[in-house]
């Protein structure tokens, strides 16, 4: 494992800005008759929560402050009447908070899995290049930690500032028509207490920043682990990996606990600037009582303004929650948007037509590719290959070879140069049709978890059952799998556990011949299969090859003997080309890499 890769964070080329919060709102827009429905309940029920402190005024001011000092019966019906419509309110707010909560629940979650199924549609069409250039744990971790943390933003966090800052602007109000004077009072406190929480807020959002990248990195850490932990065991890096395991978690941790020492400032940061506000006010009322000015609130006003600055900090800790919850969405937008708007390297052009039954016939033209910018791996590349015809591809490692293959496929498209099938330009047809045609088993059989029948059908959802039988017997894979428990129903589980490797590739290549291609590649087929394996291998390619244009790239040179051509790739193109024979007796390359096998 690549100790380097894990310890370095990724560059955040997407910014977040009112753009990309228009792009999370989209989202919304399909519940946005839920969304709207509540958030106008929720002004309303903002309104009537600023009721109570006008109720009590009353009470204390005309109920309980009597001009004679005695109550009577009126006094206690309007007592009994005020505290039944304040208990009214508070039930009416608790049982809407309990359905407002499910409801934003569902719509939370219902937009949490439109984003997941956007981003993971669009990781089906990213080519070779995006998943070369990350570790699998990655891109794992957006599709899971990072969308399931949004699922608050969009039950929570929207609603909240459009309630929470109305409440503000209305309590402002109230408190300006109580006494303006004291109003001005407060703002005094809460401009300069803004401030600092949008500075506040803008440090946390690069700690946050900062933190996503150190998790991300552990685990991208952990998915290659379990992915590689009989190699792991067999070269004895248990304790290695560990060290390495716990530095990653030492760095995310420290990178967490730095972001939670400045976030913990917000709340006490609040409480302070209220608390002086308070002073501040109780300082005013007395200096405005003295003075001739003198002060226009009653005893019970000067309460309700009291409760009115209460209710104006509650919004105020819940705005400066809900901030800090977007803030550590950012990162997670952030993420989320750099899988979802990395354009595919590879896609179908306006213009592509579905690519018509084909013969084989294939046309490299001046055909130039590389990896890297500057270091071609192929230049000025020409082949003609006739229908039919196999093909087999030798060379040193790195040379280009399965290179030669994806390019017929379009996993990568080359810089320069096109490549034909029956002269259509592949880069103009559909990839769909394009690959519905070609047959590919690439040097590592990956099979996934279900039955033996399942993991052939994935070829061809669509085949029955007959016809994988009938593909698993042309490879000779039957003699195996009638081995098993239970047949062609036997569950696998996932990377082929209990299967041997010459076992998992004779199913991948019953899995390619199910599709009955016109082209058929076979990347290192062979490479892991034992004797006796590839001589059952060997036997069926001589049937499943036939009437096909085939590439067949190999370590083992006994099964490219047979290939019509043979191409030795090397220096950016064909050094050598011709047949066994040929090549054999020309004692070049290919000779003295067929008598040091």
């Amino acid at each position: 494992m690549a100790r380097n890769r894990y310890f370095e964070d990724e560059a955040l080329t997407y910014e977040f800005s009112a753009s990309s919060i228009k792009k999370a709102l989209r989202y919304a827009l399909p519940h946005r008759k839920t969304l709207i429905t509540i958030i106008v309940l929720m002004l309303i029920f903002s309104f009537l929560a600023l009721v109570p402190p006008v109720i009590n005024r009353y009470i204390i001011d005309y109920v309980i402050r009597t001009k004679d000092g005695v109550w009577g019966f009126a006094a206690v019906q309007t007592l009994i009447m005020l505290l039944t419509a304040m208990g009214c309110i508070f039930a009416a707010d608790i049982i809407f908070a309990s359905f407002r909560t499910l409801f934003m629940a569902k719509v939370g979650h219902s937009i949490v899995h439109d984003i997941r199924r956007d981003a993971f549609v669009h990781l089906q069409k990213l080519g070779f290049d995006y998943y070369d250039s990350r570790p699998a744990g990655k891109i794992l971790v957006r599709l899971t930690n990072y969308i399931d943390e949004l699922a608050g933003v969009f039950s929570s966090v929207i609603v909240n500032l459009i309630v929470e800052g109305s409440k503000v602007i209305l309590i402002l109000v109230w408190l300006f028509v109580l006494e303006w004077r004291l109003a001005l009072v407060v703002m005094i406190a809460v401009i300069p207490m803004s401030f600092l929480i949008a500075v506040l807020r803008k440090h946390l959002t690069r700690r946050f920043r900062l933190t996503r990248n150190k998790v991300s990195n552990r685990t991208a850490y952990i998915a290659e682990s379990i992915q590689g932990a009989p190699i792991t065991k067999a070269f004895n890096r248990a304790k290695l990996n560990t060290e390495i395991y716990g530095e990653l978690c030492d760095k995310s941790n420290r990178a967490f606990i730095h972001a939670i020492r400045l976030n913990e400032l917000f709340f006490p940061t609040l409480d302070g600037f209220f608390y002086l506000g308070l002073m501040m006010v109780y300082g005013a009322a007395l200096f405005f009582s003295a003075s001739a000015a003198g002060l226009s609130l009653t005893l019970g006003g000067i309460i309700a303004f009291i409760s009115y600055m209460g209710m104006f900090s509650a919004p105020l800790n819940s705005i400066t929650a809900t901030l800090q919850q977007l803030t550590s969405a950012t990162s997670n937008l952030e993420r989320v948007f750099e899988v979802v708007e990395t354009p595919p390297s590879v896609f179908d052009k306006p213009d592509a037509y579905p690519l018509p039954p084909i013969d084989g016939h294939i046309v490299y033209q001046n055909v130039t590719f590389a990896y890297e910018k500057g270091t071609p791996v192929l230049q000025d590349f020409n082949l003609d290959i006739p229908a039919g015809k196999m093909i087999a591809l030798v060379g040193p490692t790195g040379g280009g070879k399965t290179t030669v293959v994806n390019l017929i496929t379009r996993f990568y498209d080359p810089q320069a140069g096109r490549v034909l099938i029956d002269g259509h330009d592949v880069s103009g047809v559909s990839l769909f049709s394009l690959r519905g045609q070609i047959g590919v088993m690439m040097q590592d059989s990956f099979i996934f978890a279900g039955t033996i029948l399942d993991n052939i059908r994935y070829a061809r959802p669509d085949a029955t059952e007959a016809e994988c039988i009938a593909a698993a017997k042309s490879v000779f894979a039957d003699a195996f799998i009638e081995r098993l428990p239970n047949g062609y129903r036997t569950v696998t589980a996932e990377g082929g556990q209990g299967l041997s490797s010459g076992e998992k590739q004779l199913l991948s290549l019953a899995r390619v011949v199910l599709v009955n291609p016109k082209i058929l590649i076979l990347d290192e087929a062979t490479s892991s299969v034992d004797t006796a394996t590839e001589e059952l291998v060997k036997n069926a390619l001589d049937v499943i090859l036939k009437g096909r244009t085939s590439f067949v790239i190999a370590h083992r040179l006994s099964t490219i003997k047979k290939a019509d051509c043979i191409l030795f790739i090397k220096d950016k193109g064909i050094a050598e080309a011709g047949t066994h024979e040929a090549l054999m007796a020309k004692k070049g390359l290919y000779y003295n890499l067929v008598t040091n096998e």
